[in-house]
C-alpha cells in the first residue's frame, strides 16, 4: 500500500460545507458523543503503515486499540486514532484512509469487486442524498464513485482490505437496520420534528453501547465474510490458540 496515494481529487470542497467532514458531528441531541474529536479506526495492516508514514503530527498513535476474535481462532485488531485537526492535519498526505475515501465506501463482494457505494461514516448513514451535509455527495457523487472505482483496483486486490470493507458494510447496515426496527426509517428527514430528538438518542445509545452489533447474527455474519474471503484469496488473517 502506498500510503501516500489520493483516491479522490477535489481541491478545496470545504469551502462549499465549511469543512462538515472534519469538524466534527455536532449534535445538541447527544449526551456521551463529544463533538471536539473524531474516532478514526485503522484496521492492524492500515495502523503499520500510518505509524511507518510517521503519522499526523500530534496523533502519531493510536489512543485506543481493541482486538477481535474470529471463531477460527482469527485475530485483528481496531485502532483508534482521535483526531482534533478540524482539516489542519499535517503531514496531509498521511490521513487515514478513512478520511482520503470520504464521503463514501465502497460496497464490495468476497473477490474485491465493487458493487455499489454507501456513506462513509457512522453518522451520514442517516442522511438522504439531497440533504447530505456534504456537498460532495449532492453534486458530485457519480463523479466521486468514478474516481474510486479506478483509484481502488491495487487496494482491492488485498484480502485484508477486502475484508475491512465488508466489515463496515455490515456494521452500517446492522444499526441502519436497529434503528429501522424502531423507527420504521434510518432516514433523519423522515422522523416527525417531534421525535427527532429520540432519534438521535437512540443512535448515540446504539453506538456508545453497540447495542446494533450485540447480537449472535452479527458475529455469525463478520465470521462468514472472512470465511468467504479466506475461500478465495486463502487464509490472512493471525491465529491465535
Amino acid at each position: 500500500m502506498n500510503y501516500n496515494q489520493e483516491y479522490i481529487y477535489s481541491p478545496k470542497c470545504y469551502e462549499s460545507c465549511a469543512g462538515y467532514c472534519c469538524a466534527g458531528f455536532a449534535n445538541p441531541h447527544f449526551k456521551l458523543i463529544r463533538s471536539n474529536f473524531i474516532a478514526l479506526p485503522l484496521f492492524d495492516i492500515e495502523y503499520k503503515e500510518y505509524l511507518k508514514s510517521g503519522g499526523i503530527d500530534g496523533m502519531e498513535v493510536a489512543k485506543k486499540s481493541e482486538k477481535f476474535k474470529l471463531k477460527g481462532g482469527q485475530t485483528f485488531t481496531i485502532h483508534w486514532l482521535h483526531c482534533d485537526k478540524k482539516g489542519l492535519c499535517h503531514p496531509h498526505q498521511n490521513r487515514p484512509l478513512i478520511c482520503k475515501l470520504y464521503p463514501i465506501l465502497p460496497k464490495i463482494n468476497a473477490k474485491g469487486e465493487i458493487l455499489g457505494f454507501f456513506n462513509g461514516t457512522i453518522f451520514d448513514i442517516f442522511f438522504a442524498d439531497d440533504t447530505h451535509p456534504c456537498t460532495l455527495i449532492k453534486t458530485q457523487k457519480q463523479n466521486i464513485e468514478n474516481m474510486l472505482k479506478s483509484n481502488l483496483k491495487e487496494l482491492l486486490k488485498n484480502p485484508n482490505y477486502i475484508f475491512i470493507f465488508k466489515v463496515a458494510q455490515i456494521v452500517v447496515e446492522y444499526l441502519q437496520n436497529y434503528i429501522k426496527a424502531k423507527f420504521g426509517t434510518y432516514i433523519i428527514d423522515e422522523i416527525p420534528s417531534n421525535k427527532v430528538a429520540k432519534f438521535w438518542s437512540q443512535i448515540e445509545m446504539a453506538m456508545v453501547l453497540r447495542r446494533a452489533w450485540n447480537s449472535d447474527e452479527f458475529i455469525s455474519d463478520i465470521n462468514r465474510t472472512y470465511e468467504e474471503i479466506a475461500k478465495i484469496w486463502g487464509e490472512f488473517l493471525q491465529v491465535e490458540v
